[in-house]
């Protein structure tokens, strides 16, 4: 899945959960940001070095086209 993929399916799962609050829309990314932030740090203690720089760079990109939306 391309991180804009996954950012486009976090986003409407989030949204999904607020949308009947106000600013869903805000509320739906916030969530999705926080949520990726902490699989970064997750992995940061899971993964050797060479694994996490991929993880660090797909996540970093999939936030990248959350706040594109």
């Amino acid at each position: 899945m391309t991180p804009k993929e996954k950012a486009q399916e976090l986003d409407s799962r989030f949204y999904e959960l607020v949308a009947d609050t106000p600013d869903p829309d805000w509320r739906a990314k916030q969530g999705a940001l926080i949520a990726i932030d902490e699989i970064i740090e997750i992995a940061r203690e899971a993964y050797d070095e060479e694994m996490l720089a991929a993880v660090i760079i797909y996540w970093s990109k999939v936030k990248q086209e959350i706040e594109k939306l």
